[in-house]
């Protein structure tokens, strides 16, 4: 090698560089030819996959199917065809949206550089809403101002030991123009979410011991737990006014 270095005039350290340089080169190469001749395609909604797999949806609701190629960069063309349309139907783009209960087979065939072609499968299962998310709600009135309105109380925890109380009258402070609320002495049980906007008429829990009547529709930042709602909504707008009020609260 070194009597080679001296016939062409060239630095050893600059040839080793070209050298390695041309290798590199070769390996990219040849993992290039590699990556575009094997892959695999993963379906997936969220974060679950669903190749050969039964995802469940609710009847009403939509979900966007996610195509993942190894390696990332390669790009293909898919095809989405749903054996069940009356059940399940699904986009261009693959976007599934649940119209009645039963189950449907979906099927994507996928298309791309190299002859690449392949076929996935998944089935998805939809169910009634109205069965899987029915609640129990318990009938109550509500009284202020001389009205009495219908509302309705959750089936939870923090709605029953509410319940207990009943018949209660309480002062209801006003705060913000959009509700009427009143600490208690006492603790309930709570399971806080993050509603992020509030409807009027909603009736809900602060914190452990703060129960809240809100008559206006409005954004919000804070947590609250659920305990049910007012079913004329106007009409107990305009009763409680702007200011406090006694309210009562009784079993049907």
């Amino acid at each position: 090698m070194q009597k080679w270095f001296k016939k062409t005039g060239l630095p050893a350290l600059l040839v080793f560089c070209l050298f390695a340089g041309l290798t590199g080169n070769a390996n990219a190469i040849v993992q290039a030819k590699t990556e575009t001749s094997v892959q695999s395609i993963t379906a997936k909604i969220g974060t679950k996959k669903i190749n050969k797999k039964t995802y469940t949806m609710k009847q009403g609701s939509s979900k966007k199917v996610r195509l993942l190629a190894v390696p990332k960069t390669y790009k293909v063309k898919a095809k989405y065809r749903s054996g069940k349309k009356s059940i399940v139907s699904v986009s261009k783009t693959g976007v599934l949206k649940a119209k009645k209960a039963g189950t449907a087979m979906i099927t994507v065939t996928v298309s791309g550089k190299g002859n690449f072609h392949k076929k996935l499968w998944f089935k998805v299962k939809v169910v009634n809403r109205n069965k899987s998310d029915k609640r129990k709600e318990i009938p109550v009135t509500l009284t202020v101002g001389g009205k009495t309105f219908a509302a309705k109380f959750y089936d939870n925890k923090t709605a029953r030991a509410l319940l207990e109380k009943m018949p209660m009258t309480l002062p209801m402070k006003e705060l913000n123009g959009n509700e009427k609320y009143h600490y208690f002495d006492a603790e309930f049980p709570a399971k806080e979410t993050s509603p992020k906007k509030i409807q009027a008429g909603e009736i809900k829990l602060y914190g452990e011991d703060c129960l809240v009547a809100f008559y206006k529709t409005h954004a919000t930042s804070y947590q609250y737990t659920s305990v049910g709602y007012v079913e004329d909504v106007p009409g107990f707008a305009k009763a409680v006014g702007d200011g406090d009020v006694a309210m009562t609260f009784q079993k049907k």
